[in-house]
């Protein structure tokens, strides 16, 4: 009887020390789980800064494709092909497409193939994380929409506008879009190129075109793009406080 308390007694101490020893093994892989997550969060929040900038340059050129839409209808409301400037269709015509996107995906991509997402126990995180890779896939197919529109026109405005004016043009590429483009017309006035082709049928063409693009681009600018800036923003901001650097 003695012996069978002895031998229950040691059963007992071998069951601690094995529930023990599996608790501490938990630990341990835990927190190699967590530290691994914390260098993913690191690098994600990395990325994610890189995004920021990278899509402050995708608005801005987004923006200048609206603008230009805009303006060219307003300049060719209830205008006669014979008082359209050849000039002014050149540099409205010439914006065409927004920058593509180029998404740091290397941390993203880590934390979604390692199955780390079961591991982060902040829920808005785990839910940012998930929509902010959605939302950039949904943006590149987006792009490739506005990539066939944005060639619709430019192919349009290519039959009708004379663009034989390059030397004048290109280096305004890089400025700032501005209407009207007075000085682009003073320094064209003694070259004067007119239109391809004097047809007021086209020309009412070119302006839909250019307007169904910028409408549709607008919805990137008015709200996908800022959403996403938002919520690329709110992403950094619950990294940051979950796994300080």
């Amino acid at each position: 009887m003695q012996f069978s308390r002895y031998a229950l007694g040691e059963i007992f101490l071998v069951v601690i020390g094995i529930l023990i020893a599996l608790q501490i093994n938990n630990w341990n892989e835990e927190r190699k789980d967590q530290n691994q997550i914390t260098q993913y969060a690191h690098a994600l929040i990395s990325d994610l800064e890189a995004d920021l900038e990278m899509l402050d340059v995708v608005l801005r050129t987004a923006q200048t494709v609206v603008d230009s839409a805009n303006d060219l209808e307003h300049y060719m409301w209830r205008r006669d092909v014979d008082d359209v400037d050849n000039v002014r269709l050149v540099y409205h015509t010439t914006f065409v497409n927004y920058r593509p996107y180029s998404w740091n995906l290397s941390a993203l991509n880590q934390i979604l193939n390692s199955g780390a997402m079961r591991k982060i126990r902040n829920e808005e995180l785990v839910r940012l994380i998930s929509e902010y890779h959605t939302v950039s896939r949904h943006l590149d197919n987006d792009y490739l929409l506005d990539v066939q529109k944005s060639h619709s026109a430019e192919l349009l405005a290519n039959e009708i506008v004379d663009t034989n004016l390059q030397d004048i043009v290109l280096p305004r590429w890089g400025a700032p879009y501005g209407y009207p483009p007075e000085g682009l017309v003073r320094d064209s006035s003694a070259s004067e190129p007119t239109l391809l082709i004097n047809d007021q049928a086209k020309l009412g063409q070119l302006v839909n075109t250019f307007s169904s693009l910028g409408g549709q681009i607008e919805v990137r600018v008015e709200r996908e793009l800022p959403e996403h800036i938002a919520r690329a923003e709110r992403l950094i901001e619950l990294l940051e406080a979950e796994y300080p650097r």
